[in-house]
């Protein structure tokens, strides 16, 4: 018998997206798996849309946006109390190919280390072009970033990677538990890697699966340029090195703020955006700080909505 699959998608007004990938599930070959998705207080009439195609999938309203961190975390205690084996956590931007999940499990069951798999993703609009191929890490200097370098081949074997991008992320159900979910702390942006070095210190690997893959629309539910975007990237990244750095935190916080701070000081000649961009970084910085979390307030411009999973 084949393990039980909870697939999790958060959806904050992004009902066309969300049908489209609810879709591409439909032709799915995996044969034990569950739909959740978990709505957060769309006010684009989403619930009724997914409900109307979809009944097969279980819809969780919670009535607020919860963020991406605190949305999946909705759904993640649902599947785990339901029983779910593997929590498989996707964009509502993505479509799947229909042997992806399959693969993905295969690979995961090979292995009790493996704690997490995840698949290669495309752009969608650029089909043949890979959005997400491995991914490379430095807590000294701050930095994580996804390292395409090497396109693997479907034929390729599965690898080990330092992080995977919560865009698609089969989790094994008892790591998950361990860990608690995401930390809702970050709202949205980081919480991928943060999640994966949780696991990595319990001894769980994280593995790409080059024979499956997704396709992702990438960032639309982030306006461009997002003062709010730069806000919770500059904040979460300075969150991540507090909590993994190590001794290695003070030095890679200077280099990294100082670097956002020459990237504002730049787009302030070019435009408005550099000097929005410049008070947003200030904000970040205090409030990491005096230790202010989740989602921006209000009449901080509120929260852009609930899609993480980009990766930094």
């Amino acid at each position: 018998m084949r393990p039980q699959v909870a697939i999790i998608i958060v959806n904050w007004n992004g009902k066309q997206d969300t049908l489209a990938c609810l879709s591409s599930l439909r032709l799915d070959r995996y044969p034990s798996k569950q739909i959740l998705v978990v709505d957060n207080g769309s006010g684009d009439q989403s619930p009724a849309a997914i409900r109307r195609s979809f009944p097969e999938v279980t819809l969780i309203e919670t009535g607020a946006n919860l963020g991406f961190t605190g949305g999946n975390n909705v759904g993640i205690r649902r599947a785990l109390k339901d029983g779910a084996h593997y929590l498989y956590l996707m964009n509502n931007d993505t479509v799947s190919e229909p042997a992806a999940l399959c693969r993905l499990v295969e690979v995961a069951e090979s292995d009790p280390r493996i704690a997490l798999v995840t698949p290669v993703i495309h752009y969608f609009d650029r089909p043949g072009d890979v959005w997400f191929a491995g991914a490379s890490i430095n807590l000294a200097r701050g930095d994580a970033a996804h390292d395409n370098r090497r396109v693997p081949s479907r034929a390729d074997p599965p690898r080990e990677i330092p992080w995977a991008s919560g865009c698609a992320m089969l989790v094994k159900a008892d790591w998950m538990r361990a860990l608690g979910g995401f930390d809702e702390r970050y709202f949205l942006m980081w919480e991928d890697v943060d999640l994966c070095l949780r696991l990595r210190k319990l001894g769980g690997s994280i593995v790409l699966v080059p024979a499956a893959r997704v396709w992702h629309k990438v960032s639309r539910s982030l306006a461009k340029p997002s003062t709010n975007a730069w806000y919770y990237y500059i904040r979460n990244n300075l969150l991540l090195l507090r909590l993994h750095a190590a001794g290695d935190y003070p030095t890679a916080s200077v280099l990294i703020v100082a670097r956002r701070l020459r990237e504002a000081l730049r787009e302030i000649r070019s435009g408005w955006s550099g000097v929005q961009r410049l008070a947003a970084t200030a904000r970040a910085v205090r409030d990491h700080l005096i230790g202010r979390y989740g989602p921006l307030p209000r009449n901080g411009g509120g929260p852009t909505g609930p899609v993480g999973g980009e990766g930094p």
